[in-house]
Protein backbone atom coordinates (compact mmCIF):
# COMPACT_ATOMS: atom_id res chain seq x y z
CA UNK A 1 0.00 0.00 0.00
CA UNK A 2 2.69 2.46 1.03
CA UNK A 3 4.91 1.40 -1.86
CA UNK A 4 2.14 2.04 -4.37
CA UNK A 5 1.51 5.45 -2.88
CA UNK A 6 5.17 6.36 -3.31
CA UNK A 7 4.94 5.46 -7.02
CA UNK A 8 1.87 7.65 -7.44
CA UNK A 9 3.56 10.56 -5.74
CA UNK A 10 6.64 10.32 -7.96
CA UNK A 11 4.35 10.53 -10.94
CA UNK A 12 2.87 13.75 -9.54
CA UNK A 13 6.37 15.15 -8.98
CA UNK A 14 7.12 14.81 -12.70
CA UNK A 15 4.01 16.83 -13.51
CA UNK A 16 4.94 19.56 -11.05
CA UNK A 17 8.55 19.76 -12.23
CA UNK A 18 7.25 20.08 -15.80
CA UNK A 19 5.23 23.11 -14.72
CA UNK A 20 8.24 24.62 -12.94
CA UNK A 21 10.41 24.24 -16.04
CA UNK A 22 7.77 25.87 -18.22
CA UNK A 23 7.55 28.76 -15.77
CA UNK A 24 11.33 29.15 -15.78
CA UNK A 25 11.37 29.19 -19.58
CA UNK A 26 8.72 31.90 -19.71
CA UNK A 27 10.60 33.95 -17.13
CA UNK A 28 13.75 33.73 -19.25
CA UNK A 29 11.85 35.04 -22.25
CA UNK A 30 10.62 37.96 -20.15
CA UNK A 31 14.19 38.79 -19.06
CA UNK A 32 15.37 38.82 -22.67
CA UNK A 33 12.55 41.15 -23.57
CA UNK A 34 13.43 43.42 -20.65
CA UNK A 35 17.01 43.67 -21.86
CA UNK A 36 15.80 44.94 -25.21
CA UNK A 37 13.44 47.50 -23.63
CA UNK A 38 10.49 45.87 -25.34
CA UNK A 39 7.91 43.38 -24.23
CA UNK A 40 7.00 40.24 -26.13
CA UNK A 41 4.60 42.23 -28.27
CA UNK A 42 7.18 44.84 -29.22
CA UNK A 43 5.75 47.51 -26.89
CA UNK A 44 7.99 49.76 -24.78
CA UNK A 45 8.41 48.57 -21.20
CA UNK A 46 7.44 50.76 -18.24
CA UNK A 47 10.06 52.85 -16.50
CA UNK A 48 11.55 52.04 -13.10
CA UNK A 49 9.26 54.63 -11.56
CA UNK A 50 6.29 52.61 -12.70
CA UNK A 51 7.76 49.29 -11.53
CA UNK A 52 5.58 48.84 -8.38
CA UNK A 53 2.43 49.28 -10.41
CA UNK A 54 3.68 46.97 -13.12
CA UNK A 55 4.60 44.39 -10.50
CA UNK A 56 1.11 44.57 -9.03
CA UNK A 57 -0.35 43.91 -12.45
CA UNK A 58 2.01 41.07 -13.24
CA UNK A 59 1.42 39.41 -9.88
CA UNK A 60 -2.12 38.71 -10.96
CA UNK A 61 -1.07 35.42 -12.43
CA UNK A 62 -2.49 31.95 -11.94
CA UNK A 63 -2.74 32.47 -8.18
CA UNK A 64 -5.18 35.31 -8.58
CA UNK A 65 -6.92 34.63 -11.86
CA UNK A 66 -10.23 32.84 -12.13
CA UNK A 67 -11.06 30.62 -15.04
CA UNK A 68 -14.20 31.38 -17.11
CA UNK A 69 -15.78 28.26 -15.61
CA UNK A 70 -15.13 29.51 -12.08
CA UNK A 71 -16.43 33.02 -12.82
CA UNK A 72 -19.67 31.63 -14.19
CA UNK A 73 -20.20 29.30 -11.23
CA UNK A 74 -19.72 31.82 -8.37
CA UNK A 75 -22.79 32.28 -6.17
CA UNK A 76 -21.15 34.15 -3.29
CA UNK A 77 -17.87 35.95 -2.71
CA UNK A 78 -16.50 36.96 0.71
CA UNK A 79 -12.98 38.12 1.55
CA UNK A 80 -11.65 36.79 -1.74
CA UNK A 81 -13.24 33.37 -1.16
CA UNK A 82 -15.47 32.35 -4.06
CA UNK A 83 -18.32 29.92 -3.40
CA UNK A 84 -20.69 27.92 -5.54
CA UNK A 85 -24.02 27.05 -3.91
CA UNK A 86 -25.00 23.50 -4.69
CA UNK A 87 -26.20 20.31 -3.02
CA UNK A 88 -24.13 17.74 -1.18
CA UNK A 89 -25.21 14.94 -3.46
CA UNK A 90 -23.77 16.57 -6.54
CA UNK A 91 -20.16 15.80 -5.73
CA UNK A 92 -19.79 14.47 -2.17
CA UNK A 93 -18.99 10.80 -1.64
CA UNK A 94 -20.03 8.73 1.36
CA UNK A 95 -22.64 11.28 2.40
CA UNK A 96 -23.74 9.41 5.52
CA UNK A 97 -20.17 9.43 6.86
CA UNK A 98 -20.31 13.21 6.96
CA UNK A 99 -23.87 13.64 8.12
CA UNK A 100 -25.21 14.89 4.76
CA UNK A 101 -28.26 14.02 2.70
CA UNK A 102 -28.02 14.34 -1.06
CA UNK A 103 -30.43 17.29 -1.15
CA UNK A 104 -28.74 19.30 1.61
CA UNK A 105 -27.49 22.72 0.44
CA UNK A 106 -23.75 23.38 0.70
CA UNK A 107 -21.35 26.11 -0.30
CA UNK A 108 -18.45 24.71 -2.29
CA UNK A 109 -15.33 26.87 -2.09
CA UNK A 110 -14.20 26.77 -5.69
CA UNK A 111 -11.56 29.50 -5.81
CA UNK A 112 -9.66 32.18 -3.99
CA UNK A 113 -9.31 35.52 -5.80
CA UNK A 114 -6.67 37.78 -4.31
CA UNK A 115 -6.78 41.56 -4.55
CA UNK A 116 -3.67 43.77 -4.78
CA UNK A 117 -3.14 47.48 -4.26
CA UNK A 118 -1.12 49.74 -6.55
CA UNK A 119 2.09 48.75 -4.74
CA UNK A 120 1.53 45.05 -5.20
CA UNK A 121 0.45 44.42 -1.60
CA UNK A 122 -2.09 41.66 -1.13
CA UNK A 123 -5.36 42.49 0.63
CA UNK A 124 -6.02 39.02 2.05
CA UNK A 125 -3.06 37.34 3.72
CA UNK A 126 -4.62 35.69 6.78
CA UNK A 127 -7.32 33.40 5.45
CA UNK A 128 -10.04 31.61 7.40
CA UNK A 129 -12.35 29.25 5.54
CA UNK A 130 -15.53 29.09 7.66
CA UNK A 131 -17.28 25.91 8.69
CA UNK A 132 -20.61 27.30 7.51
CA UNK A 133 -22.24 30.42 6.07
CA UNK A 134 -25.70 31.34 7.36
CA UNK A 135 -26.12 27.82 8.70
CA UNK A 136 -25.16 26.18 5.41
CA UNK A 137 -22.06 23.90 5.53
CA UNK A 138 -18.97 24.91 3.58
CA UNK A 139 -16.89 22.38 1.67
CA UNK A 140 -13.35 23.31 0.70
CA UNK A 141 -11.98 22.09 -2.61
CA UNK A 142 -8.36 22.83 -3.53
CA UNK A 143 -8.42 26.57 -3.91
CA UNK A 144 -5.05 27.84 -2.68
CA UNK A 145 -2.43 26.31 -4.98
CA UNK A 146 0.42 28.78 -5.73
CA UNK A 147 -1.01 31.58 -3.57
CA UNK A 148 2.42 32.76 -2.41
CA UNK A 149 0.95 35.88 -0.84
CA UNK A 150 -0.87 33.96 1.94
CA UNK A 151 0.69 34.21 5.43
CA UNK A 152 -1.71 31.97 7.36
CA UNK A 153 -4.51 29.61 6.40
CA UNK A 154 -7.13 28.11 8.72
CA UNK A 155 -9.61 25.70 7.14
CA UNK A 156 -12.65 25.11 9.34
CA UNK A 157 -14.73 23.67 6.51
CA UNK A 158 -15.01 20.05 5.47
CA UNK A 159 -12.56 18.92 2.82
CA UNK A 160 -13.54 17.15 -0.39
CA UNK A 161 -10.33 17.26 -2.41
CA UNK A 162 -11.09 18.81 -5.77
CA UNK A 163 -13.78 19.42 -8.33
CA UNK A 164 -13.95 20.60 -11.93
CA UNK A 165 -14.65 24.10 -10.63
CA UNK A 166 -12.03 24.42 -7.95
CA UNK A 167 -8.85 22.99 -9.41
CA UNK A 168 -6.50 25.47 -11.02
CA UNK A 169 -4.70 22.84 -13.01
CA UNK A 170 -5.60 20.83 -16.07
CA UNK A 171 -3.25 18.10 -14.96
CA UNK A 172 -5.07 15.31 -13.13
CA UNK A 173 -1.97 14.44 -11.09
CA UNK A 174 -1.79 17.86 -9.49
CA UNK A 175 -5.46 18.15 -8.67
CA UNK A 176 -4.93 16.71 -5.22
CA UNK A 177 -2.38 19.32 -4.13
CA UNK A 178 -3.74 21.51 -1.37
CA UNK A 179 -1.40 24.39 -0.68
CA UNK A 180 1.69 23.59 -2.75
CA UNK A 181 3.38 26.76 -3.93
CA UNK A 182 2.27 28.84 -0.91
CA UNK A 183 5.87 29.86 -0.36
CA UNK A 184 5.21 32.57 2.26
CA UNK A 185 2.64 30.73 4.35
CA UNK A 186 3.83 30.42 7.97
CA UNK A 187 0.77 28.85 9.62
CA UNK A 188 -1.49 26.12 8.23
CA UNK A 189 -4.50 24.58 9.97
CA UNK A 190 -5.86 21.69 7.93
CA UNK A 191 -9.50 20.67 7.54
CA UNK A 192 -10.68 18.25 10.24
CA UNK A 193 -11.55 15.44 7.86
CA UNK A 194 -8.27 15.49 5.90
CA UNK A 195 -7.04 11.91 6.15
CA UNK A 196 -3.64 12.00 4.45
CA UNK A 197 -0.71 14.37 4.03
CA UNK A 198 1.31 13.48 0.99
CA UNK A 199 4.79 14.64 0.04
CA UNK A 200 3.42 16.80 -2.78
CA UNK A 201 0.86 18.66 -0.61
CA UNK A 202 3.36 21.05 0.99
CA UNK A 203 5.72 21.38 -1.94
CA UNK A 204 7.26 24.83 -1.97
CA UNK A 205 5.98 25.78 1.52
CA UNK A 206 9.46 26.88 2.60
CA UNK A 207 8.23 29.49 5.12
CA UNK A 208 5.89 27.18 7.02
CA UNK A 209 6.62 27.29 10.77
CA UNK A 210 3.48 25.76 12.33
CA UNK A 211 1.07 23.14 11.01
CA UNK A 212 -2.02 21.78 12.78
CA UNK A 213 -2.74 18.13 11.99
CA UNK A 214 -6.46 17.31 12.40
CA UNK A 215 -8.02 14.38 14.19
CA UNK A 216 -9.10 12.85 10.88
CA UNK A 217 -5.50 12.38 9.72
CA UNK A 218 -4.45 8.77 9.19
CA UNK A 219 -1.29 8.93 7.09
CA UNK A 220 1.64 11.36 6.90
CA UNK A 221 3.70 10.02 4.03
CA UNK A 222 7.50 10.08 3.85
CA UNK A 223 9.00 13.42 2.78
CA UNK A 224 5.74 15.28 3.34
CA UNK A 225 7.73 18.03 5.11
CA UNK A 226 10.80 17.96 2.88
CA UNK A 227 10.28 21.53 1.59
CA UNK A 228 9.29 22.89 5.01
CA UNK A 229 12.81 23.92 6.00
CA UNK A 230 11.56 26.35 8.67
CA UNK A 231 9.03 24.05 10.31
CA UNK A 232 9.33 24.30 14.09
CA UNK A 233 5.95 23.26 15.50
CA UNK A 234 3.61 20.38 14.63
CA UNK A 235 0.33 20.28 16.55
CA UNK A 236 -1.85 17.13 16.59
CA UNK A 237 -5.52 17.04 17.53
CA UNK A 238 -5.30 13.29 18.24
CA UNK A 239 -2.06 11.58 17.46
CA UNK A 240 -3.25 8.02 18.07
CA UNK A 241 -5.72 8.29 15.18
CA UNK A 242 -2.70 8.12 12.90
CA UNK A 243 -1.44 4.90 11.35
CA UNK A 244 1.68 5.96 9.46
CA UNK A 245 4.00 8.92 10.15
CA UNK A 246 6.92 8.40 7.81
CA UNK A 247 7.50 12.15 7.47
CA UNK A 248 8.10 12.58 11.21
CA UNK A 249 11.00 10.17 11.02
CA UNK A 250 12.54 12.54 8.47
CA UNK A 251 12.65 15.32 11.09
CA UNK A 252 15.59 14.80 13.50
CA UNK A 253 14.46 17.67 15.75
CA UNK A 254 11.01 16.12 16.23
CA UNK A 255 12.35 12.62 16.84
CA UNK A 256 14.92 13.82 19.37
CA UNK A 257 12.33 15.89 21.20
CA UNK A 258 10.10 12.86 21.80
CA UNK A 259 12.71 10.18 22.41
CA UNK A 260 12.36 8.51 25.84
CA UNK A 261 15.22 7.41 28.09
CA UNK A 262 14.81 3.87 26.81
CA UNK A 263 15.27 5.05 23.22
CA UNK A 264 11.61 4.65 22.24
CA UNK A 265 9.97 7.56 20.41
CA UNK A 266 6.52 8.08 21.94
CA UNK A 267 4.10 10.97 21.44
CA UNK A 268 0.68 11.15 23.11
CA UNK A 269 0.96 7.38 23.78
CA UNK A 270 1.62 6.66 20.13
CA UNK A 271 4.75 4.54 19.54
CA UNK A 272 6.56 5.91 16.52
CA UNK A 273 9.88 4.14 16.75
CA UNK A 274 11.62 1.57 18.93
CA UNK A 275 15.14 0.85 17.80
CA UNK A 276 16.42 -0.85 20.93
CA UNK A 277 19.14 -2.83 19.15
CA UNK A 278 19.80 -6.04 21.07
CA UNK A 279 17.63 -4.97 24.02
CA UNK A 280 14.18 -5.87 25.33
CA UNK A 281 11.38 -3.58 24.23
CA UNK A 282 8.39 -3.67 26.57
CA UNK A 283 4.96 -2.44 25.47
CA UNK A 284 2.59 -1.55 28.33
CA UNK A 285 -0.77 0.23 28.16
CA UNK A 286 0.22 2.90 30.68
CA UNK A 287 2.80 4.24 28.24
CA UNK A 288 1.68 3.07 24.80
CA UNK A 289 -1.90 3.14 23.50
CA UNK A 290 -1.14 2.50 19.84
CA UNK A 291 1.80 1.15 17.82
CA UNK A 292 2.16 2.90 14.48
CA UNK A 293 3.37 1.45 11.18
CA UNK A 294 7.09 0.63 10.90
CA UNK A 295 7.62 1.19 14.62
CA UNK A 296 9.90 -1.85 14.88
CA UNK A 297 11.76 -1.68 11.58
CA UNK A 298 15.07 -0.94 13.33
CA UNK A 299 14.64 -3.22 16.33
CA UNK A 300 17.66 -5.34 15.39
CA UNK A 301 18.07 -8.56 17.35
CA UNK A 302 15.74 -7.20 20.05
CA UNK A 303 13.09 -8.98 22.08
CA UNK A 304 9.67 -7.33 21.88
CA UNK A 305 7.36 -8.01 24.83
CA UNK A 306 3.73 -6.90 24.55
CA UNK A 307 2.27 -7.05 28.07
CA UNK A 308 -1.15 -5.43 27.50
CA UNK A 309 -3.81 -5.07 24.83
CA UNK A 310 -2.95 -2.08 22.65
CA UNK A 311 -4.04 -0.73 19.28
CA UNK A 312 -2.03 -1.70 16.21
CA UNK A 313 -1.51 -0.13 12.82
CA UNK A 314 -1.70 -2.68 10.05
CA UNK A 315 2.00 -2.40 9.21
CA UNK A 316 3.33 -2.16 12.76
CA UNK A 317 5.68 -5.11 12.20
CA UNK A 318 6.77 -4.24 8.66
CA UNK A 319 10.50 -4.87 8.21
CA UNK A 320 10.74 -5.94 11.84
CA UNK A 321 14.19 -7.30 12.65
CA UNK A 322 13.45 -8.39 16.22
CA UNK A 323 14.89 -11.70 17.37
CA UNK A 324 11.58 -12.71 18.93
CA UNK A 325 8.17 -11.26 19.80
CA UNK A 326 6.30 -12.26 22.94
CA UNK A 327 2.60 -11.51 23.45
CA UNK A 328 1.96 -11.76 27.20
CA UNK A 329 -0.80 -13.53 29.12
CA UNK A 330 -3.14 -10.51 28.92
CA UNK A 331 -3.01 -10.29 25.13
CA UNK A 332 -5.74 -12.24 23.32
CA UNK A 333 -6.36 -9.89 20.38
CA UNK A 334 -3.63 -9.72 17.77
CA UNK A 335 -5.02 -7.52 14.97
CA UNK A 336 -1.84 -7.35 12.91
CA UNK A 337 -2.71 -7.34 9.25
CA UNK A 338 0.65 -8.26 7.75
CA UNK A 339 4.02 -9.49 8.94
CA UNK A 340 5.57 -7.97 5.88
CA UNK A 341 9.19 -8.58 4.96
CA UNK A 342 10.53 -8.80 8.52
CA UNK A 343 13.02 -11.43 9.68
CA UNK A 344 11.57 -12.35 13.09
CA UNK A 345 11.65 -16.13 13.38
CA UNK A 346 10.00 -16.75 16.77
CA UNK A 347 6.63 -15.44 17.97
CA UNK A 348 5.12 -16.46 21.33
CA UNK A 349 1.51 -16.16 22.48
CA UNK A 350 1.39 -16.82 26.22
CA UNK A 351 -2.31 -16.28 26.92
CA UNK A 352 -4.63 -19.14 27.86
CA UNK A 353 -7.59 -17.23 26.39
CA UNK A 354 -9.07 -17.68 22.92
CA UNK A 355 -6.94 -15.64 20.50
CA UNK A 356 -8.66 -13.57 17.84
CA UNK A 357 -6.37 -12.89 14.87
CA UNK A 358 -6.83 -9.84 12.69
CA UNK A 359 -9.60 -7.27 12.89
CA UNK A 360 -13.16 -7.23 11.71
CA UNK A 361 -14.33 -5.40 8.60
CA UNK A 362 -18.01 -5.44 7.66
CA UNK A 363 -18.51 -8.05 10.38
CA UNK A 364 -15.87 -10.43 9.01
CA UNK A 365 -12.35 -11.17 10.21
CA UNK A 366 -9.63 -10.13 7.76
CA UNK A 367 -7.12 -12.54 9.17
CA UNK A 368 -3.32 -12.43 9.17
CA UNK A 369 -0.91 -12.39 6.25
CA UNK A 370 2.21 -14.27 7.38
CA UNK A 371 4.18 -13.19 4.31
CA UNK A 372 7.63 -14.40 5.35
CA UNK A 373 9.39 -14.18 1.96
CA UNK A 374 10.97 -17.58 2.45
CA UNK A 375 11.88 -17.08 6.12
CA UNK A 376 10.96 -20.06 8.29
CA UNK A 377 8.87 -18.77 11.22
CA UNK A 378 7.77 -20.52 14.39
CA UNK A 379 4.60 -19.51 16.22
CA UNK A 380 4.13 -20.83 19.77
CA UNK A 381 0.50 -20.75 20.98
CA UNK A 382 -0.21 -21.83 24.57
CA UNK A 383 -3.99 -21.51 24.50
CA UNK A 384 -6.11 -24.64 24.14
CA UNK A 385 -8.99 -22.52 22.87
CA UNK A 386 -9.52 -22.11 19.15
CA UNK A 387 -11.13 -19.27 17.17
CA UNK A 388 -11.99 -20.72 13.77
CA UNK A 389 -13.36 -17.47 12.23
CA UNK A 390 -10.00 -15.72 12.43
CA UNK A 391 -7.58 -18.65 12.11
CA UNK A 392 -9.25 -19.73 8.87
CA UNK A 393 -8.30 -16.34 7.38
CA UNK A 394 -4.56 -16.87 7.74
CA UNK A 395 -2.75 -16.34 4.43
CA UNK A 396 0.71 -17.11 3.04
CA UNK A 397 1.60 -19.45 5.89
CA UNK A 398 3.51 -22.16 4.04
CA UNK A 399 6.73 -21.09 5.79
CA UNK A 400 5.02 -20.99 9.19
CA UNK A 401 5.27 -23.75 11.79
CA UNK A 402 2.66 -23.55 14.55
CA UNK A 403 3.40 -25.10 17.94
CA UNK A 404 0.13 -25.72 19.80
CA UNK A 405 -1.25 -27.95 22.57
CA UNK A 406 -2.09 -31.45 21.35
CA UNK A 407 -5.77 -30.83 22.10
CA UNK A 408 -6.12 -28.34 19.21
CA UNK A 409 -3.60 -29.69 16.69
CA UNK A 410 -6.31 -31.26 14.53
CA UNK A 411 -8.23 -27.98 14.31
CA UNK A 412 -5.17 -25.99 13.20
CA UNK A 413 -4.44 -28.63 10.56
CA UNK A 414 -8.04 -28.39 9.35
CA UNK A 415 -8.23 -24.60 9.07
CA UNK A 416 -4.67 -23.66 8.02
CA UNK A 417 -2.07 -24.70 5.48
CA UNK A 418 0.85 -24.32 7.85
CA UNK A 419 2.88 -27.03 9.53
CA UNK A 420 1.37 -27.92 12.92
CA UNK A 421 3.36 -29.58 15.69
CA UNK A 422 2.85 -30.17 19.42
CA UNK A 423 4.26 -27.81 22.02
Amino acid sequence: MIIQREKDYRKREVVIMRKILIGTFLAAIALIAAGSGLDSGGNKLVSELDAPKAQAEEIRGPAATLSPLQKEAISLKQDGLCYRKTTAGEFWYYLKNYGFDASDPVYELIAFEQEFDANGNAKYTDIVVPKEIDGIPVIDCNSFIDHYEIKSLRIKAAYSGWSEYSTQSDEEDIMFCRVCGCSNMEYYEMADDTDSLEWVDLMGCKSLKTIVIPKGMRTIESEAFKDCVNLKNIKFDKFTNLDYVGALKDLPWWMEKHTQKNGMVIYQKGLVDAEGEGSTIVIRRNRVKKVLADAFEYSLESTIRVEDEVEWSEYAFSDCEAKKIIFGKKVSKIPIGEWYSGHTKKIYCMTKKKIKWGWKKDGKYQGIDWNANGIKRNLYIHSEKFHAASVSKWRNCKDLTVHVPRKVMAKYRKYTKCKVVAL
